[in-house]
């Protein structure tokens, strides 16, 4: 039986150890992105290593990626089976002078966006500036 895993990389001289993937639920009805970092309801998934603790569920599945406690991402992703199994393969690496996610995650969820500043978390919701007309959320920004 296949198990959903996760596989985190970095590259650039990062540090491994200095990444964390939480994994919870993160309500896109926030007011801003600093509520991720108070919520107790999420689960350490990845700390400089894999915990075995992953486990996708059928709907909506919250990851919070941070790195150096300075830099975060949180991205959804739908799982449309409780019996589907995802490899989630996510890599921390530095170009320009600013810190990227870039995941390749099984049914198709590919993407690289640069991280954000965890002390800008008050101005971001969903990744993005606060806006109150965005309100179309593709899992990882609001649109």
């Amino acid at each position: 039986m296949e198990l959903t895993s996760i596989n985190v990389e970095t590259e650039n001289q990062l540090d491994i150890e200095k990444v964390i993937v939480y994994q919870g639920y993160y309500t896109i009805n926030r007011k801003s992105d600093a509520e991720m970092f108070a919520n107790k309801y999420h689960e350490v998934v990845f700390n400089g290593n894999g915990t075995g603790k992953i486990k996708t569920e059928y709907g909506e599945n919250d990851f919070l990626v941070t790195y150096d406690n300075k830099y975060y991402f949180q991205f959804r992703q739908i799982c449309t089976n409780d019996n589907d199994y995802y490899k989630y393969n996510l890599k921390i690496l530095k170009k320009a002078n600013k810190i990227y996610l870039k995941a390749d995650i099984d049914g198709g969820m590919k993407f690289e966006r640069h991280m954000n500043l965890i002390s800008d978390a008050g101005k971001l919701r969903c990744n993005k500036i606060i806006d109150n007309e965005k309100g179309h959320y593709n899992g990882l920004e609001l649109d």
